[in-house]
């Protein structure tokens, strides 16, 4: 078999050095909720002002769990650092198990790249723009940004190849950093503010500009308050390097959701009734250092917190290569990839070739930014959809089939009640969420305003179509540590 030869059994040669803790840090570091909301915040006021705000990030909450439970217990029953693309190969009809697995493995590559990218971009953005700042005379190109963008991506790279062995420790130190901030940020704008905004004003002012109407506009900035639990599946990719993966792995991703609950929401809380004017937030070029200006009045220290938000980005951003590496390479074990021998090799631990693959896409994909803000948002928008759809793919196959016929024993197990009735909510609100993200937020709109994440997901679905019947439908197989050839449990 294609995937026999291109394997050669590297999954030994990835050393156990993560443990449960050090797991929950790295997916929490990527995922890092109240961090990824406040850097999109800005959107959700738009969509309906402090109400959206408040509200969306709960009702996105409650939702992300349910998602999470449910992919979770897929973690537990076939830990792989393949994660989704080879739970759907786990739990599909064998007739259909290559090409299901093959659509859901290119759409978790593309996504965690973009998403990737949407991280060091955040952080070339805020870096030019505190520029403008304390610089009036200064003019803004994007091209500075990209050159921001290429060497955060430069030096990171440099880091999780040739500094594998500090990785776990690392991200525990990141976790920690993140922790800080949440708490220095929430009591320093709650002690700071003496003039907070009152509970009708964040909890029912509901201020609606964008021409839809009030219900639509919450729910399209609801869909964008999930970016704050995007990612959950970041601990999956390391499976192969996590102590009692069954265990430790499942649980490494409820923590994550469980810890940016605890996170997001008292952050969001604190920011909305310290921040005196969200329309000037929300228009502002860098919203969180605006929000921080409001609350503290003080422009060092809204300065020290957008730094410190940078920062932490950055640090999410080289957890996130190191999770698409891993990817990257289990994808690549299949002959999933074009010319995927070239991306299944180890070296001191670390799939170098994988991750270098993955840095330069990242890379080129930036140069999108200096040609086109619009198009590159649209992708952004696209690996978020992408990313939560293949966590239900695999959930709906499961729901379909039948739960007891494909799950086997596993360490986290909900039951046929609350387990179906997570996979059935899951693949409902990600369907609802997919058409969402595919409206404009404000009509009448113009052609510089107009959402295009439907056109790249059609361009990207054309791109996988295309390469499964250009020949990988002859040498793709799956897993590779799960020949087809042998009876998987629950194949039917």
């Amino acid at each position: 078999m294609a995937n026999s030869q291109v394997s050669g059994t590297n999954n030994a040669e990835l050393p156990r050095q993560f443990s449960l803790f050090s797991t929950m840090a790295l997916g929490f570091s990527i995922t890092n909720s109240w961090l990824a909301y406040a850097g999109t915040f800005a959107t959700p006021l738009t969509m309906g002002g402090s109400p959206t705000a408040f509200f969306g990030l709960i009702v996105a909450s409650i939702a992300s769990c349910f998602i999470t439970a449910g992919f979770a217990e897929l973690a537990s029953a076939f830990p792989s650092s393949g994660g989704p693309y080879h739970y759907a190969f786990m739990v599909s009809w064998e007739k259909h198990r290559a090409p299901v697995a093959f659509v859901v493995g290119w759409l978790s590559v593309i996504a965690w790249c973009a998403g990737s990218a949407s991280n060091n971009l955040s952080i070339a953005q805020m870096a030019v723009r505190l520029v403008t700042v304390y610089h009036r005379g200064y003019t803004e190109a994007a091209w500075h940004t990209y050159l921001i963008y290429l060497g955060i991506t430069v030096f990171a790279t440099t880091v999780v190849c040739f500094l594998p062995r500090a990785i776990p420790r690392l991200e525990i130190a990141l976790f920690l950093c993140s922790v800080f901030g949440f708490i220095a940020s929430l009591v320093t704008m709650l002690a700071v503010q003496a003039h907070k905004q009152s509970a009708h004003t964040v909890f029912v002012q509901y201020e609606n500009n964008t021409g839809w109407s009030d219900g639509t506009a919450f729910m399209i900035g609801t869909a964008t308050c999930m970016y704050a639990y995007l990612a959950i599946d970041g601990a999956t990719h390391i499976a192969e390097e996590v102590t009692d993966p069954s265990r430790n792995v499942p649980q490494a991703v409820g923590l994550t959701v469980i810890t940016g609950i605890l996170t997001a929401i008292p952050w969001t809380i604190s920011l909305l009734f310290c921040t005196t004017d969200n329309h000037a937030v929300a228009s502002s070029p860098i919203p969180i250092y605006t929000a921080y200006l409001q609350a503290t009045s003080s422009r060092p220290t809204a300065a020290f917190f957008t730094v410190w938000i940078m920062f932490l980005f950055a640090g999410a951003y080289l957890s996130g290569l190191v999770t698409v590496g891993r990817l990257t390479y289990a994808f690549a074990r299949a002959d999933g990839l074009p010319y995927s021998p070239a991306f299944t090799k180890i070296t001191n631990g670390v799939p170098i070739e994988a991750t270098i693959a993955c840095s330069t896409f990242i890379a080129l994909y930036g140069l999108i930014y200096i040609a086109s803000t619009t198009a590159f948002n649209s992708f952004i928008s696209m690996c978020i959809i992408s990313l939560n759809v293949t966590y239900v793919i695999p959930q709906g196959i499961v729901l379909i089939r039948g739960r007891e016929s494909v799950l086997p024993h596993r360490a986290f197990a909900m039951g046929k009640c609350l387990g179906g009735f997570c996979n059935a909510f899951s693949v409902l609100w990600v369907s609802m969420i997919t058409v969402l993200f595919c409206l404009p937020l404000t009509i009448p709109t113009t052609v510089q305003d107009m959402n295009y994440v439907s056109v790249v997901i059609a361009a990207a679905v054309a791109f996988i179509v295309a390469a499964w019947w250009g020949g990988k439908r002859q040498t793709f197989c799956g897993p590779v540590c799960l020949s087809p050839c042998v009876p998987v449990h629950g194949s039917g």
